[in-house]
């Protein structure tokens, strides 16, 4: 964080993407002509350096006005509105409802979370992500969100590769205030929050308070066509009905026909009972299947409840001594729902009591007795800061621990358990029998309750501690002013167990020195020609990890300002992601009775040992980018502003998992990843390989990613007889994304193409406007998807087009809590607003099978309303 000033010039603060703030590329200034006087710098607060007097980063900032009008629950669904950020996955996505910032789609560990400044640990749950889950974050506990979507490595740390999050938590409450908030879409998702925020302050002590609760209702698969019913050949695409069903099928389990009928298998017949079948009853289904669309039963949003509360203490101990201290806790639990447990080709014996054919049949048959299947994840956290900042002279220094904890665990109710299962289907005991032949319950609520496996827990938990300590001041001057500087220090230890399907168990340690030097070299007093001001800025940073190695990482930045209203700004900087402790040290597990087609054999087919997991041995990540950008303020036209920002990155050597057939096919760039038999003489003979044994498809370093692009802006805060308008649009266009994922293969540019890994789309444009009028208020919010390819999950292209679409948000707003006391409605305030406001459902897309629907770019919540209603005492 810095605090940025300055004296004779003038900053303007610039309203983007919708009316957010944004900070300018350099600093826009308003400077006479005839001045002779140095500029001299002041502060104001931003993201991308520590400097005290530094020049501000492309930071767009969400302030609580602009977290307000556009309504959103979550802290995802705000940074939606930002069009760096290409994704817009819905909880259904990801375990637990997981939500991750994914700045330039560079992935979920790219894009460092800061909250006041300070790194956010992991999310306990999602460590094989290693990334932190923005649900975390009450919204009603947000001053303002920063966005720096370029590199910062060497000011923050290793993994802002792609970019900086600074969630600035509320730390002035002036008066106290209230407020609850009511919203839902059409057949669920009916959420409540309410919040209440207060602080004192004197002239030594500020503090601040804020609690909130949350609560939301599931909104399931019923509710929606397209997952009401799978059968996506309406769409030419693919009937993803399972024969799971209920009623369920009739298999044969030889060549021959199921006895007494013409056809090896059949339906049950709807309404069957189950009881004194023969094959008779089965004539009129046979060769007939009966579909079910499982995600009818799937919560499209999960239902969830949060409790959270967040205190902030300021204490001037002296004249130049303050402490400081900070916690936030939350308390998080959902629910996801999901199909009941089904029998899928089980063998049902021919002595089985309600077995009609009497020989041994295979049946599908969805046990919806036993209720659908809930997974639920609970989680409880504590992050706390303290610390100490002074003055010493006229440099400046802060001491602060961070420590974060978290400990969460899930579990599964209403599966089934497969030995118990395979019990009731062998039973002869009708009361004991499982009956599949049925269109029902498949048995007694005794005999269902009997057959649910036993909750297994598993078990995660996230700690972290780091301490930061930093002096910042001046060296002296040059011509054109001070040299500032900051120099510090951090030492940081990070942990996770991940107890489930595998168990982690690991922690690390992490020092790292910085420094950061601002460098003016033209100041407007020298009178040279277009070059009102030139700065530069260099920072450094070496991270040393104990189980992985150290590196260096450094950063130059150049600004200059040609003209009073015109700034230009370029960047270069490196950066490096150390592997996670899940990717390094998640258990190598042997997994006999794969089968593999053997090219080196004649592509005979092969059952083989597969061995997965994590790779000790697994190198950085590492990234080079450089930005430029230019912002205009044409000073004939008041409130006007536009911006343009070329930016640029490259990583390499990102850690993927391949597959094992990927892994034979390579055999030749991999010969320690495939275990072979000695040739044997008819091998030799043949010119064959020796019979495989085993493949390595663990964690390994393979690939680059280049991507390029440009983000415009332009807004207008236009004063009128009818109120204060203001227009503005935000766009990305990604001009490059090459991916280099697989070996022996190009890399591909995946640009407009639907990939699993998420959707790039080559414009994302986020537009609005906005009005002001006294107590009056409105907004309009427009967000534009473009149509790309469709394609399967393998990446071939279907032929067909994914629609675009653009989705609308309005909202009207009353707010009283600025008018002059006396009235009733005096701190009063009301937002009502609808999102996706004309109900757009996604376009259907094959690369969704079987959901029908591109995930990181489609939400099948639609349309939703909401109310909020505050008040300030």
């Amino acid at each position: 964080m810095s605090r940025i000033t300055l004296a004779s010039m003038k900053w303007r603060v610039v309203c983007v993407c919708l009316c957010t703030t944004q900070i300018p590329l350099g600093m826009a200034a308003d400077v006479s002509t005839t001045e002779s006087a140095r500029v001299e710098l002041e502060e104001i607060v931003v993201t991308g350096s520590r400097l005290r007097r530094a020049v501000a980063a492309p930071a767009t900032v969400l302030d609580a006005a602009r977290i307000e009008q556009l309504g959103a629950s979550t802290v995802a669904d705000l940074l939606k509105f930002l069009p760096q950020q290409p994704y817009t996955r819905g909880e259904e996505s990801r375990f637990g409802g997981a939500q991750f910032i994914e700045l330039r789609g560079l992935g979920a560990d790219t894009t460092l979370v800061l909250i006041n400044g300070r790194r956010a640990s992991v999310t306990a749950s999602n460590a094989a992500f290693n990334a932190f889950d923005l649900n975390t974050i009450p919204v009603s506990a947000i001053e303002r969100i920063e966005v720096l979507p370029d590199a910062a490595s060497a000011v923050y740390g290793a993994d802002a590769i792609g970019g900086v999050v600074n969630i600035i938590l509320k730390r002035e409450i002036e008066r106290v205030e209230a407020d609850v908030r009511f919203g839902a879409a059409s057949g669920g998702a009916a959420e409540r929050r309410a919040s209440l925020a207060g602080g004192a302050s004197s002239d030594r002590v500020k503090a601040s308070l804020v609690l909130d609760w949350f609560d939301r209702d599931p909104l399931l698969g019923e509710a929606r066509d397209r997952w009401r019913n799978q059968d996506y050949t309406r769409f030419q695409g693919v009937d993803y009905r399972s024969a799971n069903a209920n009623p369920g099928n009739v298999m044969s389990r030889t060549a021959a026909n199921l006895p007494g009928l013409t056809s090896s298998r059949a339906a049950v017949p709807v309404d069957s009972t189950g009881m004194g079948l023969t094959p008779a009853d089965f004539v009129a289904t046979a060769g007939q299947r009966n579909l079910e669309s499982l995600a009818r039963y799937t919560s499209l949003v999960p239902e969830s409840e949060r409790k959270s509360g967040m205190g902030a203490l300021d204490v001037n101990i002296t004249s130049s001594l303050e402490g400081f201290v900070e916690a936030l806790y939350v308390d998080r639990r959902q629910l996801k729902q999901s199909a009941p447990a089904a029998l899928s080709g089980v063998l049902v014996p021919g002595t089985h009591p309600f077995n009609p054919f009497d020989v041994d049949v295979s049946v599908n048959f969805l046990i919806t007795g036993l209720g659908p299947q809930r997974e639920i994840v609970e989680s409880e956290s504590l992050r706390l800061v303290g610390g100490l900042r002074g003055t010493l002279g006229t440099w400046d220094w802060e001491l602060s621990y961070l420590d974060g904890q978290e400990d969460a665990s899930s579990w599964t109710e209403n599966a089934a358990d497969p030995q118990r299962v395979a019990g009731a289907l062998a039973a002869t005991d009708p009361a004991l029998a499982l009956n599949p032949f049925m269109d029902g319950p498949g048995g007694s609520q005794s005999l269902l309750d009997s057959l649910r496996a036993t909750p297994v827990l598993s078990r995660y938990e996230s700690d972290a501690g780091q301490w930061t300590g930093f002096l910042r001041g001046s060296l002296g001057a040059l011509p054109a002013g001070p040299v500032d500087v900051v120099v510090g220090a951090e030492h940081r230890t990070e942990g996770i167990v991940f107890d489930s399907i595998v168990f982690v168990d690991h922690e690390r340690e992490v020092k790292a020195g910085f420094a950061e030097m601002r460098i003016p070299l033209i100041d407007a007093s020298m009178g040279i020609a277009a070059a009102r001001l030139l700065l530069m800025t260099v920072a450094v940073r070496q991270d040393d990890y104990s189980d992985f190695g150290s590196t260096v990482n450094p950063q130059v930045t150049l600004n200059w300002i040609p003209a009073a209203s015109l700034v230009v700004r370029a960047t270069y900087g490196t950066s490096f992601r150390a592997p996670s402790l899940f990717e390094l040290y998640s258990p190598r597990r042997s997994i006999p009775g794969s089968s593999i087609v053997d090219a080196q054999r004649g592509g005979e087919s092969a059952v083989i040992t597969v061995i997965s997991g994590g790779n000790p041995d697994l190198d950085p990540v590492t990234a080079r980018s450089w930005s430029a950008g230019v912002k205009w303020s044409p000073e004939r036209v008041d409130g006007l502003e536009f911006g343009a920002t070329y930016w640029d990155i490259q990583m390499d050597e990102r850690v993927r998992i391949f597959s094992q057939q990927l892994v034979l096919a390579n055999e030749a760039l991999f010969p320690e990843r495939v275990v072979r038999q000695a040739p044997t003489t008819a091998d030799v003979a043949a010119g064959w390989a020796g019979a495989l044994v085993s493949v390595d498809s663990s964690r390994i370093n393979f690939g680059t990613l280049s991507t390029s692009g440009i983000d415009l802006e332009a807004s207008w805060s236009l004063v009128t007889a009818l109120g204060t308008f203001k227009p503005s649009a935000m766009v990305t266009w990604v001009s490059e994304f090459v991916a280099g994922s697989a070996p022996g293969t190009p890399a591909v540019d995946r640009i407009d193409v639907g990939n699993l890994d998420g959707t790039i789309l080559d414009w994302r444009v986020v537009a609005g406007l906005g009005w002001q009028n006294g107590v009056w208020g409105g907004s309009v919010t427009a967000r534009y998807i473009p149509s790309y390819d469709d394609a399967t999950f393998t990446g071939a292209r279907t032929g067909n087009q994914v629609d675009a679409q653009w989705l609308i948000d309005a909202q009207l707003s009353l707010d009283f809590r600025d008018e002059v006391a006396g009235s009733w409605l005096h701190g009063f305030a009301l937002q009502l607003g609808v999102a996706n406001l004309f109900d757009e459902e996604p376009p259907f897309a094959r690369i969704g099978d079987p959901l029908g629907y591109d995930l990181s770019q489609g939400d099948l919540r639609q349309r939703f309303g909401y109310i909020n209603l505050s008040k300030r005492f």
